[in-house]
Formats: C-alpha cells, structure tokens, sequence
C-alpha cells in the first residue's frame, strides 16, 4: 500500500492563520492532517535530541568496557556498542508511536531490475563522497580509516563486514531514511531529506564524516523516494560500508604486491600509513583528478535516480519533490529540539576535532 500523498489537495492562503487552519473555513480533514504532521516532527524533533544526549552515558559506558577488554577490541566494543544502543533506541519509537514497518517506514519490496541500477548509482555517487571526504581532510584529519584499522587488524574479514558494513547499515537506515524521512517528507519531500540527511551527517559527531555523510544522505533519500522502499537504501548503505570495510583489509595485501615492483613498499608499515598526517600537498592531486569524476558522476546520479522512479512508477519531478507552497506554509520544517540536537552534534565534533 502506498503511502497517501500529502500533496493532494490544496487550500487558500486565506484558509491559514498565523500558520493555522481557520475554523470554519478550511477543510477539516487537511487541518488534521497538518496537525498529524506538525505532532510528528516534535516527537522526531524529541526522539533526535535524546539520541544524541544519551551519547554521554553510552561514551562512559563504553570507556568502562573498553577498560575491562584487550585495547585491540577497544573499537570494536565502540561500534558494537553504538549500533546495538540505537537499534534498540530505534525499537522503542517504533513502538510507542505504533509505526508499520511497511505502511510507515517504507520496508518493503521494489523490482529487481532497479537492484541492478542501483548498484550502478552508487558506484557513480562514490567519487563525490571520496571528494567530499578529501576536501574535508584540508581542515581536519581522517579518524573513520584509522578505526577501521584497528578493528581489522583483531577480527576476521567476514566479521568485519558484518559489524561495520551490514550493521550499521540496517539500523542507521532504520532510523534515518526510515523513521526521520518519512516523518518529515509529510510536510514535503525535499524537507525529508534535507532534514533527515543533517541528521544522518551530524550524528557522526566528526567534522571529516559530516560532510560526505549528508551528502549521501541525500542520496539515500532520494532513491528511498525513486523506488518506495527502504530494503533499497539498505543495501546500497551495506554495500558501501562493506566496500570500505574490505579495501582496509586488502591494502596490505596490495602493498606487499607492489613492493616486488618497487623496494619501497617493502617496509611500509600499515599502522604507520593509517596515524601519519596528511598534509595540503599530499591531498591535493587526488583531490583535483577526483573532481571531474565527481561531477560527471552527480550528472549520472540525477539521471539513474529518474530512471528508478520510472521503473517503479513513481513521480520525480522538482515539483513534487517541492511540494505544495501552502502546506509547507502551515508546518515549521524544524522544531526546537531538533536545532538542540545539531547543535549537540556540532558542539561535540568540535570537541573532537580538538582532542585530536
């Protein structure tokens, strides 16, 4: 069953007062509705706002595991940790607000010739997130590839996958595309996903993550609304996550392949290649052969996703993705414990960033 557009429909400026329905005048069914929506944004609003603050107790909780285990699992303990707290975070919502996983959150079949071009999306979308990655490290290091290290270097490679590829990838969708999207396309779609991408971004609480992070976000967002189903984003996340997992653990592999062709591979140390600081100079000629690769790649993205919706029979227009004037008039786009909530996230990358 499809989700009922919130766009069907359209009433008079004069029906709204002070970004409310006059009673009498307007229809009663839109105006509860709008109240529906406006009820639903505050409790996401809410729901973002706890997640984040609850980081505090998880952080020390997790520094007194951490403690008690090998310092090689120390990472470990962190991911495992964090993907276990917000899926059970992400449960607990579904429950009190009574949500469906296929009316609500989107978790449902789509044809398996869009599988296949969605694969082709993401490998187009991944010179952008790798630009965005390398533009970030100007300003701040890159942390994501020195963890991931560590937990390779302790756990097997099936492993590794499944905690940082396919776990992160079902919960965060979960709550991300699943229960933060869907609750804010309802004012319109381009409020979801600017709204739930931000989100997305934020919520890894490091300035070199953020950026590539709302950027995929977005795309996540967008093919959730080309297709209609969140299995979709899934396993496009998975896969990303996956592909990294595993390039961190065939780096040394190709490492020692080079050093038969050039001695100075041969003593190259991997701990040492993941802490030594890049600088300016050694990011920029990757950053500049990436840029026509990202951009051509964001053209083909535009173009795959318009496809997509078309195999699924789903609109795609700017307009759509716009949505009613009006009604975007009566609902806020953002409630004040959402802003508390990214500024917590903010505050908090900068924390790091000094830590570092």
């Amino acid at each position: 069953m499809e989700e009922k557009s919130l766009n069907d429909g359209k009433l008079n400026d004069s029906q709204y007062e002070s970004g409310g329905i006059a009673e009498g005048n307007g229809d009663m069914a839109k105006a509860m509705e709008i109240q529906q929506i406006r009820k639903g944004e505050k409790r996401a609003g809410i729901f973002f706002f706890l997640l984040m603050l609850l980081e505090i107790p998880l952080s020390v909780l997790i520094i007194m595991l951490q403690e008690r285990a090998p310092e090689k699992y120390a990472v470990l303990i962190s991911i495992l940790s964090t993907q276990s707290y917000l899926f059970l975070a992400a449960v607990v919502y579904i429950l009190l607000n009574r949500l469906k996983w296929r009316e609500d959150l989107s978790v449902r079949r789509y044809k398996p010739s869009t599988f296949f071009l969605s694969l082709v999306l993401l490998i187009c979308a991944s010179p952008m997130a790798t630009w965005l990655n390398l533009f970030s490290q100007f300003f701040v290091s890159n942390s994501t590839s020195r963890a991931i290290f560590t937990v390779t270097e302790s756990i097997p490679v099936w492993m590794g996958i499944l905690v940082i590829g396919c776990l992160p990838g079902f919960v965060e969708e979960t709550i991300y595309r699943g229960i933060f999207f869907s609750v804010f396309r309802k004012r319109s779609v381009l409020t979801g996903i600017v709204v739930s991408s931000l989100c997305f971004g934020l919520m890894h609480l490091n300035f070199n993550q953020m950026l590539y992070a709302v950027y995929l976000g977005v795309i996540f967002s967008l093919l959730v609304e080309a297709t209609g189903s969140l299995v979709s984003t899934m396993i496009l996340h998975m896969l990303f996550n996956a592909v990294n997992t595993l390039y961190v653990y065939l780096l040394p592999v190709l490492y020692r392949l080079a050093s038969i062709a050039s001695p100075e591979y041969a003593n190259m140390e991997m701990e040492e290649l993941f802490n030594q600081t890049q600088t300016i100079a050694d990011i920029l000629p990757a950053f500049i052969a990436v840029t026509p690769f990202a951009v051509g790649g964001l053209v083909l993205v535009v173009l795959l996703l318009k496809a997509i919706a078309g195999i699924n029979g789903r609109p795609f227009t700017w307009n759509y993705i716009v949505g009613d004037r009006q009604q975007r008039k009566a609902v806020k786009p953002v409630t004040v414990c959402l802003i508390l909530g990214w500024l917590f996230c903010l505050v908090t990358a900068a924390l790091n960033a000094l830590a570092e």
